[in-house]
């Protein structure tokens, strides 16, 4: 039986207005200031709201509108850190693959993976079968996931028919996670403002206040209003990600970062018909191939970046590495950049290492350090690894500044709490169940009902309460979307969305994934929002040009050979 864990969820703070918030923002000092909302700076202010900490975070664009959506969506220990001997960082991964999948249900999901072996691949099947034993048994003989399992070259072939024949040998399926990286940003940042945290998107941090030696606070500009201001706190983060060295060059502090880029190319379903994912061999590093919806993306790759990670973008030279990976393993496909539906680049905040000759090679364990009195910064590490990550800074920071602060603190708890929306045991069967009421007492379309349960979790019922207002709100953005138009409303009011491409891209990834990349839904879609945040006629023109411009843009590579653009940083 499946059963709830906690309390009902209060109001959201998105129903408070804007100005309130940021006038709070310039009122209060608090405890914890975090610039940076990425996974990192969400988890970090989730993890001092949970101990009783004052927290607020800033972030200068959209929430995880940098690395956080950018990255390869999957919840995994690092099969091939293993390689490199990194155990601890690999048994660290697995132990908090098994936490998320705990916190967060809705929205971390186990999958399996399917990895070939072909004659005179750099791995043999006996190093990669004592490499998967190992995976297993830091994950506690499968995690509760599945433990990896040998496969013939014909069970291969009849799992995944487009795999190339020759030289195959046998294989492995594997299991860890697949997740929605943007959304678990966001419901990270939620569990920490149902616990009191401030967090607003939009708001810079334009420079760092002091007093005497010591950080104090920073200056602010809100990016929509204008507003400029000052924010007080006892400590200030920062967790800006491959921002990093940007804010820390500001007091003159050495680099902590080595960045390296990554991108992903987006082919439809119907071009490479996969059912599992499958390991994509390299001699360098590995790809894989994800099935999503009615696509699949491809990646990632690894090169050294030292350019402003804003301007990150999909080249030519990124694009025909995956592509030729694609052709090499799947040489039926004959993938080409017409191919290519869609596109990311992000940028890797790894900290910096010497002797490091490929990019691949740079750690993805993480660092924390001090300086200038009053401010911390934290760098590197991976999605899988965030709350980990936010727990040690906690620790350090509380253990250092507490007694002068005078803070009281209660211990850290955000590996037993669950993530907004992830309230409830048996998970699976709920949602199953879920999903079957809403086909059948709300007569939703069967894919609508399944994604709505799985994207909002145990919050799917306030997008209900919010429909009841109007049924219309329940029909799709457009003929054969998914997507609801209620949920164009509950971003605006209750998920921060401040912008179109807010919604399309990182509330709902209509963007990346849907065929017409949301495009048939956009004035749909802006007249919602702008019913619920304000926009004039003009604003909500302006806002449906602007999507469509990202949207060139992010497909200019598929018609023109051109850059993908990074997007927002």
């Amino acid at each position: 039986m499946f059963s709830f864990r906690r309390k009902p969820p209060p109001t959201s703070p998105s129903e408070h207005d804007r100005n309130e918030r940021i006038a709070r923002l310039a009122k209060e000092t608090f405890d914890l200031l975090i610039i940076g909302g990425g996974i990192t700076g969400a988890a970090i202010a989730r993890d001092a709201a949970l101990r009783g900490l004052s927290a607020a975070l800033i972030e200068k664009g959209d929430f995880a509108s940098g690395t956080s959506s950018r990255s390869s969506k999957l919840v995994h220990g690092g099969l091939r850190y293993l390689k490199g001997r990194h155990v601890r960082l690999v048994r660290e991964s697995l132990r908090e693959r098994g936490v998320l999948l705990k916190i967060a249900p809705h929205l971390v999901e186990p999958a399996a993976f399917l990895l070939p072996v072909y004659a005179g691949g750099r791995d043999g099947r006996l190093k990669l079968r004592l490499g998967l034993t190992a995976y297993d048994l830091l994950a506690g003989f499968g995690g509760d996931i599945g433990r990896h399992s040998v496969l013939t070259r014909e069970q291969l072939l009849d799992a995944e028919p487009l795999l190339r024949p020759e030289g195959l040998q046998g294989g492995f399926r594997y299991f860890d996670c697949v997740v929605n990286d943007a959304r678990l940003t966001l419901a990270t940042l939620r569990s920490a403002v149902e616990d009191g945290a401030l967090a607003l998107n939009y708001v810079e941090a334009t420079g760092l206040q002091r007093d005497g030696d010591r950080i104090t606070g920073i200056a602010f500009r809100d990016r929509l209003g204008g507003k400029e201001g000052t924010a007080r706190a006892g400590v200030v983060v920062n967790a800006t990600g491959p921002w990093t060295d940007r804010l820390r060059e500001m007091m003159g502090l050495k680099r902590m970062l080595t960045p390296t880029k990554g991108i992903h190319l987006v082919l439809s379903h119907s071009r490479l018909a996969l059912s599992s994912i499958v390991v994509i061999p390299r001699a360098d590093r590995i790809l894989f191939a994800v099935p999503c919806g009615d696509s699949v993306y491809v990646g990632t790759t690894d090169t050294f970046f030292e350019d402003d990670p804003g301007t990150a973008a999909v080249d030519t030279a990124d694009a025909s590495y995956v592509l030729d990976a694609v052709n090499a393993l799947f040489p039926d496909v004959r993938a080409t950049a017409r191919d290519v539906v869609a596109g990311w680049a992000g940028v890797r905040p790894l900290v910096a290492a010497e002797g490091s000759p490929l990019p691949s090679d740079v750690s993805r364990d993480y660092e924390i350090e001090l300086g200038p009195e009053g401010l911390y910064s934290i760098a590197g590490g991976k999605l899988t690894t965030c709350r980990a990550m936010a727990e040690a800074l906690l620790n350090r920071v509380i253990e250092r500044e507490g007694p002068r602060l005078g803070w009281q603190t209660k211990a850290c708890r955000t590996a037993e709490t669950p993530l907004f929306g992830g309230n409830i045991d048996g998970f699976d069967r709920y949602a199953l169940s879920a999903a079957g009421a809403l086909a059948g007492g709300w007569n939703l379309p069967a894919d609508s009902a399944q994604r709505l349960v799985r994207t909002y979790g145990t919050e799917h019922v306030r997008l209900l309460g919010v429909a009841r207002r109007d049924a219309t709100l329940l029909q799709p953005l457009a003929e054969g979307c998914p997507v609801l138009r209620v949920e164009a409303v509950y971003a605006a009011e209750q998920e921060m969305a401040m912008t179109l491409q807010d919604f399309m891209e990182r509330r709902t990834e209509l963007m990346l994934f849907d065929p017409q990349h949301g495009l048939d839904g956009a004035e749909q879609a802006a007249n919602l929002m702008g019913d619920v945040l304000g926009w004039s006629r003009q604003e909500r023109q302006r806002q449906v040009s602007l999507y469509r411009e990202a949207v060139v843009r992010m497909t200019a590579f598929a018609k023109e050979g051109a850059a993908v653009p990074a997007g927002e940083g």
